[in-house]
């Protein structure tokens, strides 16, 4: 029976654990990120919600995915690709987009 509750208090104790990590600000303003989109990635992307993108992913469908969290995206902005420009994104631009996009997740 120990046994039992000592497991139920080391669940309770990650979980709040885990609501509070994800209850803190993440890195990154939304409006800078917003900007940052729309200067250097509306020319292939939808980066307002509800708007078509010429061929790219769109914004807020990318930000609805699963597997799309604030780290997929930082490693995604800061690895080259095929067919996407290689932007050289300062560490605070990058996470300015991130949070744009993650602001997208409930829109």
């Amino acid at each position: 029976m120990r046994h039992v509750f000592a497991l139920g208090i080391v669940i309770g104790t990650a979980l709040a654990t885990l609501q509070l990590l994800y209850a803190q600000d993440l890195p990154g303003n939304v409006e800078a990120g917003h900007r940052l989109a729309i200067d250097w990635c509306t020319g292939c992307h939808s980066v307002e919600p509800k708007t078509v993108g010429i061929f790219a992913a769109d914004f807020a469908e990318i930000a609805k995915l699963p597997s799309t969290t604030a780290l997929s995206l930082k490693v995604f902005l800061q690895t080259s690709h095929k067919n996407m420009p290689n932007f050289m994104l300062q560490p605070g631009e990058a996470d300015d987009i991130v949070a744009y996009i993650l602001s997208l997740k409930h829109k």
